[in-house]
């Protein structure tokens, strides 16, 4: 018989071999991926791998920012076959890079090629067909592939190392006629900022012991996560956006080499497998109608790729092409073969799935690669009829033109100046062609978002003009047009799946146009203007002036104009006491809307007239100078009226339970866009905070405010609105301050009032009629009762 010690030092020995059989296992399944990336592969000694530089085997573990860049500078170093450029830098000071790779002779012509892409690009500057095919003869393709612009997609990335290796230093074939007929450029990091949080994430939560679970933290990582980049946006989204230099670096770039074919290498959920082109329907009815072939040739070839090594893929599932402001769409829209891979994610290390087996970030890796060359190898083995192409979809775009296709869009700019200017900066960014107006012209068969039927209206001088028949066609059209419209098939889907409660079929944004978002007057036309128009490059930069240097009573802002608050903020950085217009009113024959800026004499220090002369340089602004308070119509500028402001001292909140987007954009604008000091609070720390140092809170759209603030945080913000705070919710935030269970305002959800909906009908309709009724004196005075109109 066993005594109870000796049963307990057995059951620890049998403990103890359990344990080293799984780790045993663990071990075997964990086992570095040992497939070689290029089979039966020759390479030039002089070229180093990615070994030899970094120290470690690609899949090893993720290469870090620096590390990477090391990297390709060795490699740029030690081939001639490779140039290295920069392109830009992130919010991060990190230097944004990209590798030009082909032939030595190509290398040394590259000027060249460039030339005859952009003639290409530009069939209006091509005098005959003869010079068409004589270019397309005796020039190089471009594929240009790009990598993790998701920064927590790791394995682009490393995959890019190894193909930039492969092109430098292959000695096969294969690889050899790659760089003899075409020119590859490879952006290798994409978000590098992204990438680094990612990375020191994934360290922090690492350990000796390998975790295969997706769910670990290892793997998932913590808010915000490494998806975006520093002021926390999607640069997927921000394509023809361009708000960050990440976006505005590439656009550049590919602006510069007009690539034929553009790979964008992503990674999607952990227990996927791979998904590439071709997409599923909705398409964006902007693209070629040659593209749907292209689509099917690199995926047929790719799809040949992955079937050598029995691997899993798919393809038209979920990806759609509608949204114009991913990569793939926007860079077929700007006439290249865009084409989009998503890799199931690894984090760099190794994933066990549902079914049993691992996905190591070596195999990952290792698809991507493979996907790149299946791709770069379709792309030269047809790169001249891409060329041509190429060629045909710019000289369709000048061309090709329906009845009642638009012509022209016209920006008017009077409104708010700056924004326009903002916005037509960023079409020239693009290569879109803009002039503006000679002189006030009156313009028929306009249309506008803002009303229905065509009008006829003088537009003014400047007015931005944007002609559709131009290379860019396909661009200008997917981010103006009002109303794009997608196929009766689909709608018809659309509405079955919505109907049988599948959701939509959408997989992002379904608006966007550009011309809504800035809020600018707009319009279309179908006829070119007759007008004298000027084309602009560039948004020239105004110096702003006063127009009194020392008016003998104050200074007046229009506030309608973005730059005021720029003006605003740096007048309340100075403690200057500034004051705010309820309503309109005329003064010294100029009119000022409500919310126009006026700054007394009296209320301020001497100093005030210098800083108003800095302040309207540095702002773009015209600040109006005015030596009286009275005014010809309206109040008088020295009344009650004029209402004093208070400078914010803001509180932005943040946390792992609100959206990182809609804070990111908040934070974005507070900070880099408008300059405007704030402090950003955790939520987590909300019930200790002080919020008595500041006179605004923001809350970013979140559907968890309930569980955030609970009933303590809820009414520590009541008591502080009731104190004269100002309290901005945005979205889902402003959902929850509407929600009846809140009781924190008389607004209300929709669903919540419906019992009341007609008042509230009755209410708007009576608040839109207010002030238009034409007054009958003849019916007051002279023929007794008036009859008292039902409401």
């Amino acid at each position: 018989m066993y005594g109870k010690n000796t049963f307990q030092s057995d059951f620890k020995q049998l403990l103890m071999i359990i344990i080293i059989l799984l780790c045993h296992n663990s071990i075997i399944h964990s086992q570095s991926y040992s497939v070689p990336f290029f089979p039966d592969g020759t390479y030039d000694k002089s070229i180093p791998a990615p070994l030899e530089v970094l120290g470690f085997p690609i899949g090893e573990k993720p290469v870090s920012y620096e590390e990477a860049v090391h990297y390709i500078k060795t490699l740029a170093n030690a081939s001639p076959r490779v140039q290295i450029f920069e392109a830009g830098e992130t919010f991060e000071k990190r230097t944004l890079y990209y590798l030009i790779i082909s032939s030595e002779e190509n290398c040394k012509r590259l000027d060249t090629i460039r030339e005859n892409l952009a003639l290409l690009a530009d069939p209006r500057k091509l005098l005959s067909e003869d010079k068409v095919q004589e270019i397309i003869d005796n020039t190089p393709a471009v594929a240009w592939m790009m990598y993790s612009i998701h920064g927590d997609e790791l394995s682009g990335v490393d995959a890019s190392l190894q193909l930039a290796y492969q092109l430098a230093a292959g000695t096969d074939p294969l690889t050899e006629w790659i760089r003899r007929e075409l020119v590859v450029g490879i952006d290798p990091m994409e978000n590098p900022d992204g990438r680094a949080r990612y990375l020191a994430q994934m360290q922090q939560w690492g350990g000796s012991m390998i975790s295969t679970d997706a769910q670990s933290i290892k793997h998932t990582g913590v808010w915000p996560w490494g998806r975006t980049n520093h002021y926390l946006f999607d640069l997927n989204r921000d394509w023809f956006i361009l708000a960050n230099p990440e976006s505005r670096a590439r656009v550049k770039a590919l602006r510069t080499w007009h690539p034929q074919v553009v790979v964008d290498a992503h990674e999607m959920g952990s227990y996927d497998t791979y998904l590439f082109n071709p997409p599923r329907e909705p398409f964006n009815h902007n693209f070629h109608s040659s593209i749907f072939e292209w689509w099917n040739k690199f995926s047929a070839d790719q799809a040949k790729a992955f079937d050598r090594y029995g691997w899993s893929y798919y393809s038209r599932e979920w990806n759609e092409e509608w949204f114009p402001g991913y990569g793939t769409s926007f860079l077929t829209l700007m006439g290249a073969v865009g084409i989009l891979y998503e890799q199931a994610q690894t984090d760099g290390s190794t994933i066990k799935r549902p079914d049993g087996t691992e996905l190591t970030a070596s195999e990952a890796i290792h698809h991507q690669f493979t996907s790149s060359m299946a791709n770069i190898t379709t792309t030269l083995e047809n790169s001249k009829t891409l060329l041509l192409n190429y060629y045909n979809i710019k000289k369709d775009a000048i061309q090709s033109f329906r009845k009642n296709d638009v012509q022209v869009y016209y920006i008017d700019p009077s409104k708010n100046p700056s924004r326009a200017h903002c916005l037509v900066e960023r079409l020239l960014m693009i290569g879109i062609e803009v002039e503006t107006l000679d002189e006030a012209t009156q313009l028929a068969k306009l249309n506008t978002y803002r009303e229905s039927g065509s009008r006829t209206k003088t537009l003014p001088k400047g007015t931005y003009v944007i002609r559709t028949s131009q290379p860019l066609r396909p661009v200008i059209n997917s981010i103006l047009e009002f109303d794009p419209r997608m196929t009766t098939a689909f709608v018809q889907s659309e509405r079955e799946y919505l109907e049988k409660g599948k959701g939509t079929r959408l997989y992002d944004p379904c608006a966007w146009s550009m011309l809504l978002a800035y809020d600018v007057d707009a319009y279309t036309s179908t006829e070119t203007p007759r007008a004298k128009t000027t084309a602009i490059y560039q948004i020239q930069q105004t110096t702003g002036e006063v127009t009194k240097q020392q008016p003998a009573y104050g200074y007046l802002i229009d506030y309608r104009d973005d730059h005021a608050v720029d003006a605003l903020l740096q007048l309340f950085a100075k403690d200057y006491q500034i004051r705010s217009a309820r309503e309109p009113f005329i003064i010294e024959g100029r009119s000022y809307p409500r919310g126009t800026l006026l700054i007394r004499n009296h209320e301020n220090p001497s100093s005030l007239a210098s800083d108003i002369q800095n302040i309207a340089r540095t702002t773009q602004m015209v600040i109006y100078g005015v030596d009286t308070a009275q005014c010809t119509e309206g109040p008088d500028l020295g009344g009650g009226e004029f209402i004093l402001l208070e400078a914010p001292r803001v509180a932005l909140l943040t946390g792992p339970e609100i959206s990182s987007y809609s804070f990111g954009t908040l934070w974005y604008m507070m900070d880099y866009e408008l300059q405007m000091r704030h402090t950003i609070l955790n939520h987590d720390n909300l019930g200790n905070a002080d919020l008595r140092k500041y006179n605004v809170l923001v809350m970013p759209s979140s559907g968890s405010y309930k569980r955030i603030l609970g009933d303590d945080g809820l009414k520590k913000i009541k008591d502080w609105v009731s104190d004269g705070g100002t309290l901005i919710a945005i979205s889902s935030a402003s959902a929850f301050l509407a929600d009846s269970t809140t009781a924190f305002s008389k607004v209300k959800i929709r669903r919540q009032a419906l019992e009341e909906l007609e008042q509230y009908k009755q209410a708007v309709l009576l608040e839109d009629k207010a002030g238009k009724t034409q007054v009958d004196s003849l019916a007051i005075w002279e023929k007794g009762t008036v009859q008292k109109e039902e409401t």
